[in-house]
């Protein structure tokens, strides 16, 4: 028979250990408030760097700047000049005299030919033509007087020399 009380025994204990758990679990009371933070843990590594960003827009340009100094003065000397204007007559051609301080010492000087159809738009002459009926002009002798030459003009256009030494 103490094989039978044991069984008992057993199914008492057994009985006894889940009433108590149960008790434990009905037992409990609601959660109280919540204690004070803790302290700050330390810093994590650093990450990565991030890729650029686009470019800005470009901001307003910035006041001027204060003037520079006056620059060196230039070589002594007057530039000389002549020139003449006019319309071209049916010939097409003119010829401007230079005196003859503009080709002293065999010095050329500086030769430059416009002309226009309606005296507000000016075209530079070539001084080489392209073709023989283009308008050229340069410096041409006829015996020992020396002239800017203009030719291949058109009649009724208008014409503008400048010569300078």
């Amino acid at each position: 028979m103490s094989a039978v009380p044991s069984v008992i025994v057993l199914r008492v204990r057994a009985a006894l250990l889940t009433g108590a758990v149960c008790l434990l679990q009905a037992c409990a009371g609601a959660e109280g408030p919540a204690g004070p933070q803790g302290p700050a843990g330390p810093a994590g590594p650093q990450g990565p760097t991030g890729p650029q960003g686009p470019a800005g827009t470009n901001g307003a340009q910035g006041p001027a700047g204060p003037a520079g100094p006056q620059g060196p003065v230039g070589p002594a000397g007057v530039v000389n000049r002549v020139e003449s204007s006019g319309v071209f007559d049916a010939s097409g051609t003119f010829a401007l005299p230079l005196p003859a301080a503009a080709t002293a010492s065999g010095r050329l000087p500086f030769v430059a030919c416009w002309i226009s159809t309606d005296n507000n738009t000016w075209l530079s002459v070539s001084q080489v033509p392209a073709s023989n009926g283009d308008v050229y002009c340069g410096i041409t002798t006829v015996g020992t007087t020396r002239s800017i030459t203009i030719v291949n003009g058109v009649a009724g256009w208008r014409y503008y020399l400048l010569a300078m030494w």
